[in-house]
């Protein structure tokens, strides 16, 4: 008898097939072992999913993992402690005791003997000097633990009192000294070491504006030996006050510097600014110069005192006076 295997053997030696009731017994095919894969490491290069993107050559520096660090397990919070039971024995006996008996400085502190603080007092602003002819007003103060000395009458104050001036007055005797009005709550104006109210310094003291021929209350200007308002002194061309700034007179008129260099002033032919007072200058060729400005219009020498040539209403020395390019 044949087994199998050399029934198979035999029939594919000499071309005989095989049986068809008899099937090939099926082959078991093993899958090969599966290999187990390496161990996971963390690494910086991070591996897109997806399509592979273009190779790119380049330099790159790969740094050793970090090793994977274990979460520490969190330990339960202790519960809160119970409040401690309040203190028996003689420490809380003297918690509850008063504290005029636990204090040993409670008396001084509330001694009725003992001063009381004093209550705040403005103090009067220290006097600032003013312009003459401006007016003011009394500063009021009420009765406190000052005690000033009235500059009127030169006795203490007790009670309510002005300051004016820099110093104290009562409220009765700080008057006018030509009318004797009360100037306790009016405007006032110092004149020669007295107060006077506004009427009377106007009658008797204040200046008369030479412009508008009106009494001047307040800042006064003094410009060409007579008194100004500050807003009745301006230029005769812009109507702009001199305030402190220079100013030019011509027939009779101020006028500021601007105005009165573009109106009235001479300008040198040479370098066209104005030849002002003090400054040398030159009468030629029908025009004025500064004596600096008056040189050659080819080799710029000075022509001051010396003999010169003109062309085309030019000086020349005489050395170019037949230069053509003039």
């Amino acid at each position: 008898m044949l087994n199998s295997n050399q029934f198979l053997y035999f029939s594919s030696q000499y071309g005989i097939p095989p049986p068809m009731h008899q099937a090939p017994p099926p082959q078991q095919y093993q899958q090969p072992p599966t290999q187990q894969a390496p161990p996971t490491q963390q690494s910086s290069i991070q591996i897109p999913v997806g399509s592979a993107p273009p190779k790119v050559v380049s330099t790159a520096c790969i740094y050793p993992s970090q090793p994977v660090l274990a979460p520490v397990p969190t330990q339960p919070r202790p519960p809160a402690a119970a409040p401690a039971p309040p203190p028996s024995g003689p420490a809380s006996a003297t918690s509850n005791r008063p504290p005029w008996v636990t204090d040993t400085n409670f008396a001084d502190k509330f001694d009725p003997a003992a001063p009381s603080p004093a209550p705040f007092t403005p103090s009067p602003a220290p006097f600032l000097p003013v312009a003459r002819g401006v007016a003011q007003r009394a500063e009021r103060f009420a009765a406190s633990s000052r005690t000033p000395l009235c500059s009127a009458c030169n006795s203490v104050i007790r009670g309510p009192f002005l300051v004016a001036l820099g110093r104290s007055w009562h409220p009765e005797e700080f008057n006018c000294h030509y009318c004797h009005v009360s100037l306790a709550d009016v405007s006032f104006v110092e004149e020669q070491n007295n107060v006077y109210c506004e009427n009377c310094y106007e009658e008797f003291f204040a200046p008369t504006c030479a412009r508008c021929n009106t009494k001047i209350m307040g800042e006064v200007m003094h410009a060409l030996r007579q008194t100004w308002h500050t807003t009745c002194f301006v230029c005769a061309a812009c109507g702009k006050p001199f305030g402190n700034s220079l100013f030019h007179m011509e027939d009779g008129e101020p006028y500021c510097e601007k105005d009165y260099i573009a109106l009235f002033s001479t300008k040198c032919h040479g370098c066209d600014f104005p030849v002002e007072a003090g400054d040398k200058f030159i009468e030629a060729l029908g025009h004025t110069w500064h004596d600096t400005c008056f040189v050659c219009a080819v080799c710029h020498v000075n022509l001051e005192g010396q003999p010169f040539y003109s062309k085309k209403d030019k000086p020349l020395c005489k050395k170019h006076a037949h230069a053509i390019n003039v």
